[in-house]
């Protein structure tokens, strides 16, 4: 509990850092994912925060994935956007032990309540993971 809340205040920092207050539209999600191991056994993150901030044209995300392989938030991209829900997509490279990889990530958020959807597949493989979760969604 206390690693999602430290996580959390990371990435609103981060995102802090660079917004003025007189910006354009920001949303920001927050969103949770129950684990379960057989959703790729951590690939599909319990805890998601993506910033979409208008006035800049940036999107980016953070998770324990991210946190664990990189440090600290990257790049996302709006991949669709409807009446019903938002689509956002961005690709993580990793290196574990001497092997590395990527995961290609897609992120919907369903406008009508607070459901949303996460896939995690990894590059060069058939299969993939998926999680169901609620998020918090917040606009400044």
């Amino acid at each position: 509990m206390a690693m999602r809340k430290g996580l959390a205040a990371m990435a609103i920092l981060a995102v802090c850092g660079t917004v003025g207050p007189a910006m354009a539209k920001i949303t920001q999600y927050e969103c949770k994912f129950p684990y379960e191991k057989a959703r790729g056994g951590g690939w599909i993150p319990e805890i998601l925060i993506l910033t979409d901030d208008d006035a800049k044209g940036e999107i980016i995300v953070f998770d324990p994935v991210i946190k664990h392989f990189v440090g600290n938030p990257i790049k996302a991209k709006l991949s669709s956007r409807t009446n019903a829900r938002s689509t956002y997509t961005w690709e993580l490279s990793y290196r574990n032990k001497g092997q590395g990889g990527r995961m290609i990530y897609t992120f919907s958020y369903f406008n009508k309540g607070q459901r949303a959807k996460m896939k995690g597949e990894p590059g060069g493989f058939d299969n993939s993971w998926t999680g169901e979760g609620t998020c918090k969604v917040s606009q400044g």
